[in-house]
């Protein structure tokens, strides 16, 4: 049970069947200056126990139900560590002693004399807060990690906590019986023992590191403070030893100096000059290959160097900045620098740098110097041969590109090649060989880059693709070739396209006609065979047949009259978009009324498959800038999809949203789905996907009309959708403006 802080009122439980003596108590109590907190019988008082702090009980031994001595036994066996003052109209000697030793703090007999009341509680309350008091410090000394060793002036021990016995292996431990002996306190303490008497009588602290082997030999170190205990009238009576393990600490200081010998050495085998440097630029450290290359001694580091010197003058304001500016990273890139000797001498170097950190944040800095003299005179040349070669490069008058081998990744060009392309020169920087062909040509163009590789060369022809969209035949030659550190891919790129042009447009013709006859006779044929078989049979057993079976038969040419007439339409609608003759009456109309009246007009058709048609509109209303007729249409051609794509028992989600600028129409299914490699192709004319086993009739025409549309609106169409997962395609139209922007 926890008790209250010292700086709370101390609460006092007072538990008596009586109202009169609970009432008395409590004044008492009250007037003492605690809180009183009264209950009327033993299970009263053991709820009070569980529901907060209490730091004292008075309890009364005759209760009706739970006695005051089952109370106490309540208590003691549910470790409720506060004093009990055990109250009696009698005084019954044996009574008194069994309280005693069920734990109860006193015996009070009634009537309550209120001074020894006051005496009572208050020497109980202090004893308690001791108590715990002494409880805590001795937990505290027990699971110290550091191990505490208690002795007298004469070296005996009186007290040890856990972390002292691991210390020493469990090995010597105090007995009740044996105890400590001084013996065993000088085997024990060794180098400590001998100082007791020292620290006895200096009356100072003593503080020292020694070592010690283990029962196997092994060595470990300790760190001692040994300090001497005052009694009240200021004499020792006791000493105090804290001992700890400080072995890992040593290991880690004998690993650095042995990590900084092994730097040392390693540095002075190197050829380049390596330094280090503290936070205020002054050098602390160079290898011998520093020495040599700048001129200096040993001794001049004695006699402050600071590291700007190595520098030319005019290149000191940029060491600085590039320090300053690389002070937070762990490792800088490295620098190009004029350097300078101690007789004058200036040569070019490259200098990496990093930081030096303790816990307190960056002390220093150490650093590596290159000599890049050879380098810069082989660079010098080298930019004389490059420069003869880009203009022999940028004077050919065809595109070409020069690819790295192992990634593809274009790394030059010519002037030719970036007006082919239309790229600028950090776009091409960023692409690969492939991503200058169509996406349907570049299996092709890895081929022909294959072969190229083995060959040593390939001439073949392709297309291109610029950054606009545009497709250019081209005729490519490719070679390979092999630098100081790479092999490189060229290719030049002839532009054929005006030759390829017409052979291209007649056969383009050619397939587009053959398609359009094929598909639209054979969707022509069938729902005119349907007409056809069904009225052949209403003329010939028209007197057979009853009128359930007639409607039947009329039914079905009415519905194949209405697919040939949206054939048709489609047709025709196609006919106009080739021809540009298509015109759109566009006004302002509220896309929930017409999405409502499309939903209205397929629910017949949804029905028909049990599919759940469903319309979300986000409110209030809006308005685009539209042709209501071609918005209805790209609405009945979207959701139809929807349904006829959808099996039994399916679900068609219709939405419609909007934020500042744009109407947002989705149309999402649980149907059958696209195939990815289909999905940019499904906006082609006559396009259709190939679905093994189904036959589900179409041209080909809906989904090009509801781009048309869609696009003559100044809006856009997108397709998502996974095979067998569904299908949901999402329509943008600009919002409606103000009158004065749609009349400008």
């Amino acid at each position: 049970m926890a008790m209250s802080e010292p700086h709370d009122k101390a609460t006092v439980l007072i538990v008596d069947d009586s109202d009169v003596i609970r009432k008395i108590i409590c004044t008492i109590v009250e007037k003492l200056g605690y809180i009183p907190l009264p209950a009327s019988n033993g299970d009263s008082a053991i709820a009070c126990l569980h529901s907060g702090p209490v730091d004292a009980i008075l309890l009364d031994i005759s209760m009706p139900g739970k006695n005051g001595i089952e109370v106490l036994q309540y208590m003691r066996d549910n470790n409720f560590l506060l004093p009990a003052i055990m109250i009696s109209g009698s005084g019954d000697i044996e009574l008194a002693v069994k309280c005693i030793k069920l734990g109860a703090y006193e015996y009070l007999t009634k009537p309550i004399d209120a001074n020894r009341l006051e005496i009572t509680l208050n020497n109980a309350l202090c004893e308690s807060a001791l108590k715990q008091k002494v409880k805590l410090l001795s937990a505290a000394m027990d699971q110290s990690p550091i191990a505490v060793v208690i002795t007298d002036r004469e070296g005996n021990i009186e007290y040890t906590n856990s972390a002292f016995s691991s210390m020493y292996n469990n090995m010597h431990k105090k007995t009740p019986e044996t105890g400590w002996n001084i013996k065993k306190a000088e085997k024990l303490l060794g180098k400590v023992y001998r100082k007791l008497p020292e620290t006895v009588s200096s009356k100072k602290i003593w503080e020292q590191e020694f070592s010690r082997k283990g029962k196997k030999g092994e060595l470990s170190w300790i760190h001692a403070i040994v300090s001497p205990i005052f009694s009240s009238n200021n004499d020792i009576s006791n000493v105090l030893t804290l001992l700890q393990d400080i072995t890992s600490v040593k290991n880690s200081q004998e690993a650095l100096a042995e990590s900084i010998k092994r730097f040392r050495d390693l540095s002075n085998l190197l050829p380049q000059p390596v330094f280090e440097s503290d936070n205020r630029g002054y050098i602390t450290y160079s290898n011998h290959a520093g020495f040599n290359t700048f001129g200096y001694r040993q001794e001049d580091i004695g006699n402050g160097i600071h590291a700007l010197r190595f520098f030319a003058p005019e290149e000191r304001m940029r060491v600085v900045a590039n320090l300053k500016e690389k002070r937070e990273e762990v490792f800088s890139k490295s620098h190009e620098y004029i350097a300078i000797k101690s007789d004058g001498t200036r040569f070019p170097v490259l200098v990496y740098t990093a930081p030096i950190t303790d816990r307190n944040g960056q002390v220093g800095l150490r650093g590596l110097v290159v000599d890049i003299t050879e380098r810069k005179q082989a660079e010098e040349r080298l930019q004389d041969n490059q420069k003869k070669y880009h203009n022999l490069f940028q004077a050919i008058p065809d595109a070409i590109v020069v690819a790295d081998i192992d990634t593809g990744i274009l790394v030059e060009w010519n002037r030719q090649a970036l007006q082919l392309f239309e790229y600028t020169p950090d776009e091409l920087s960023e692409m690969s060989i492939n991503d200058l062909y169509p996406s349907e040509l570049r299996h092709d163009a890895e081929k022909y880059f294959q072969r190229a590789l083995h060959h040593e060369g390939e001439r073949f022809e392709t297309q291109i693709i610029t950054k606009h969209g545009l497709r250019i035949d081209v005729h490519v030659s490719s070679a390979v070739f092999t630098t100081a550190h790479h092999r490189r891919f060229v290719g030049i790129i002839r532009d054929i396209s005006e030759q390829k042009k017409s052979e291209c447009l007649i056969r383009e013709n050619v397939r587009l006609k053959n398609d359009f006859i094929s598909t639209v006779s054979h969707e022509l044929r069938t729902p005119l065979f349907s007409i056809l078989g069904f009225t052949s049979t209403i003329m010939r057993d028209i007197d057979e047949l009853d009128r359930d079976t007639l409607l039947e038969f009329l039914q079905i040419i009415h519905d194949e009259s209405k697919r040939l007439s949206a054939l048709i339409e489609d047709v025709l609608m196609i006919s106009k978009i080739d021809s540009g003759r298509v015109s759109y009456k566009k006004t302002g109309i509220d896309p929930s009324t017409t999405l409502a009246e499309v939903c209205r007009s397929l629910k017949i058709r949804a029905d028909e498959k049990n599919i759940i048609l469903r319309l979300d509109v986000q409110t209030p209303s809006i308005m685009v800038y539209a042709d209501p007729d071609a918005i209805k249409q790209a609405a009945i051609n979207i959701i139809g999809n929807a349904l006829k794509f959808t099996p039994q028992g399916g679900r068609v989600t219709v939405s419609l949203s909007y934020d500042d600028k744009f109407m947002q129409f989705s149309v999402e299914d649980t149907g059958t789905g696209i195939p990815e490699a289909d999905l940019d192709n499904i906006f082609e004319k006559f396009y259709r996907v190939n679905r093994p086993g189904e036959e589900i009739e179409g041209t080909g025409l809906g989904l090009p009309i509801v781009k048309e549309i869609i696009e003559a609106h100044d809006g856009s169409i997108e397709v998502s959708s996974k095979l067998n997962n569904g299908t949901r395609f999402i329509v943008h139209l600009p919002l409606l403006k103000v009158e004065k922007e749609i009349e400008s």
